[in-house]
């Protein structure tokens, strides 16, 4: 389970990301693995505009995006580094499964 403090540290950061930094954040929200292009075309924005934003999310200070690999651009062509928003921490995560025990057909069955 996460703890309090960090899902509270989690929402501070997001709190004071600058406009320009939600955009690309949201952007990456609706298209994970897009590149610094791909993110410029979907806001109508110029590259030089997204690629200083994706930039200071990926900081380890915020760390609100990590780089997913590199693959071909939709937009150029050209190989570039694709980006995924980080997934925001569950303050309630899944409880694991309990393992089924295989059935000892050794022992007789009971009806």
């Amino acid at each position: 389970m996460i703890q309090s403090t960090s899902l509270e540290a989690f929402y501070k950061i997001q709190s004071s990301l600058g406009r320009a930094q939600k955009q690309v954040l949201d952007a990456l929200r609706t298209q994970p693995n897009a590149t610094n292009a791909e993110i410029a075309w979907m806001l109508k924005w110029t590259i030089n505009r997204v690629t200083p934003r994706v930039l200071e999310l990926r900081s380890p200070d915020v760390g609100l995006v990590e780089e997913v690999g590199r693959r071909k651009c939709r937009v150029t062509g050209r190989p570039a580094l694709a980006w995924r928003a980080v997934p925001m921490p569950s303050a309630f995560p899944e409880k694991k499964k309990e393992q089924v025990k295989p059935v000892d057909k050794s022992m007789p069955l009971f009806i």
